[in-house]
């Protein structure tokens, strides 16, 4: 399997993984085949996705490693903010903030990395301000929306939050 056939098969259910609606939980549906395909697609190629070149593949593969095995994707998360594609930041941050808050990733070596925190207009540092918050390691919320792309970022939260819980209604 590569890229072209993830995209063939989940269309454009990447659209979601934008701005997740939350309203009827309408997102759990919008994903679903993006979830039923992570099982089918091999780790090295998820891995290349969500630190690719294109937004839609990173969203796609970070979604896909959620539902599979999230802590193998780890680094990639964390790499993937070292060379950040826009709309991808902020699920990036909110995905690792998930698997903090359950323990089975340290969010706090954001705070001290390399990241351009300045790039998409703040948005780097917003997305990790709201990881490091969510995850119960500052107080300091940063409220309000993404500020480039608009994004919230309890949603995708929430959104993780359910993948990793086995997706069930």
């Amino acid at each position: 399997m590569n890229e072209t056939e993830v995209f063939a098969r989940t269309g454009d259910s990447y659209l979601c993984l934008i701005h997740p609606v939350m309203e009827g939980n309408a997102y759990r549906r919008e994903i679903a085949p993006v979830i039923h395909l992570s099982s089918f697609v091999p780790d090295e190629l998820l891995s290349n996705m969500i630190t690719g070149a294109s937004w839609r593949e990173r969203l796609l593969g970070l979604c896909m490693a959620m539902a599979k095995n999230p802590v193998t994707f780890i680094d990639a998360m964390v790499r993937s903010l070292h060379d950040v594609r826009g709309i991808s930041v902020v699920p990036t941050c909110a995905a690792l903030a998930v698997l903090a808050r359950r323990g089975l990733c340290d969010v706090t070596s954001l705070l001290t990395s390399t990241i351009d925190r300045s790039a998409f207009d703040g948005e780097v540092g917003w997305a990790i301000d709201k990881a490091i918050h969510f995850a119960g390691v500052q107080s300091n919320d940063a409220h309000g929306r993404g500020p480039n792309y608009g994004q919230v970022f309890e949603s995708h939260t929430e959104m993780y939050q359910w993948v990793l819980d086995g997706h069930q209604d």
